[in-house]
């Protein structure tokens, strides 16, 4: 079964399938495409310029059509750039400022590889401004290390989003992962910031970060619901062709119900993240859907990886199966979407803001 998103949607994704066939490590491991490539692939197909975050361009797709592209992005497995730069313009974007928009127009025909640093508490990371100079490390920064500029959020009593050479930055260090992952340590100690480098401060930086933070977590959850598809395919396939006691597994009722449970995480997944998307796109207050998104999101992350290992036994654990690239990816999401206590308090804020008056 397949929900589809939007009228545009079925046509973005065959695209999809077809460049991301390319990338993915589920046709050749030994595959990989250069970051400059990627960009620029990406940047003559038009999906840097994708969404308008302020609703102001009434011709622009909207962020569940958008989706297409990352439950195929998904699907494949493929690592690209591509969320992290659709961040930094939706970020842009929405702080409308002349710089701001003629940066997010950059982003858009791949001029400028700009990467969002955006610290993340549940990360441990900080980064502060204070007298005109930004302290502190950004950790699990993607693709940090190919970025011609950081979009640095500095959140504090007067946060700022500033845009930073990434050669200015005290050290950009790759952090060691099991996934592989292009994850990178970004420290900034006492970086200078002038003053036409700063895009927003206080309110309307904070804004800007939600709304891209948002719209990413949408995209994110994209992702996860074509990963789960490719996987239930993959493990529903071994079912049938693995035989016990003279028959396929997949006859026993146990095994049904471990592909069952696969589906159902996959496309519960994906039917909190169209609320999310439906939110956004209508200008609505996105954050009970955003919350329980992630929630249910970051859940399942763990059960699509937990069945696919129950069907497949030692088979899934071994370095020739695909199984544990789902694993791999799908724990990298899992941390992305949050804690279970994080996101539990955010869907009470929301609700105590819709119905008491309270909250955040």
């Amino acid at each position: 079964m397949e929900l589809a998103w939007g009228e545009d949607f079925a046509a973005l994704a065959d695209v999809s399938k077809s460049v991301f066939a390319r990338y993915s490590p589920l046709e050749d491991r030994s595959n990989t495409v250069p970051f400059a490539d990627q960009v620029a692939q990406f940047a003559e197909l038009g999906w840097l310029q994708l969404g308008d975050p302020t609703g102001a361009d009434a011709d622009s797709p909207s962020l569940a059509t958008i989706a297409g592209i990352f439950v195929e992005a998904g699907r494949s497995l493929a690592a690209t750039p591509l969320l992290e730069l659709t961040m930094s313009r939706d970020a842009a974007l929405v702080l409308g400022t002349d710089e701001a928009t003629n940066l997010a127009k950059r982003i858009g025909n791949g001029e400028a590889v700009v990467v969002p640093v955006f610290p993340s508490p549940e990360w441990g990371s900080s980064v502060t401004y204070e007298n005109g100079t930004l302290d502190g490390v950004a950790l699990a920064v993607d693709h940090a290390g190919d970025a011609d500029s950081f979009l640095v959020y500095a959140p504090g009593v007067e946060s700022i989003v500033a845009v930073v050479e990434a050669s200015s930055a005290t050290a950009v260090e790759a952090m060691p992962n099991m996934g592989g992952y292009p994850m990178f340590a970004v420290t900034f100690d006492k970086v200078p910031v002038a003053d036409a480098a700063v895009l927003a401060r206080g309110a309307d930086a904070d804004s800007a970060v939600e709304v891209a933070e948002q719209r990413a977590a949408v995209l994110r959850a994209a992702q996860l619901y074509g990963a789960g598809l490719k996987l239930l395919d993959i493990t529903v396939l071994y079912a049938q062709q693995r035989h016990q006691f003279g028959g396929p597994i997949g006859r026993f009722q146990a095994v049904q119900y471990l592909c069952t449970d696969l589906a159902i995480a996959a496309h519960f997944t994906s039917v909190h993240a169209r609320s999310a998307a439906a939110a956004l796109d209508a200008g609505l207050d996105p954050q009970p859907h955003i919350g329980l998104m992630r929630k249910q999101a970051a859940k399942a992350a763990q059960e699509i990886v937990h069945s696919a290992h129950e069907v497949h036994a030692g088979i899934g654990y071994m370095i020739e199966s695909n199984v544990h690239l789902f694993t791999d990816a799908a724990k990298r999401w899992q941390f992305d979407f949050g804690s279970a206590a994080r996101n539990d308090a955010d869907i009470v804020d929301a609700l105590d803001r819709i119905y008491t008056g309270t909250g955040r």
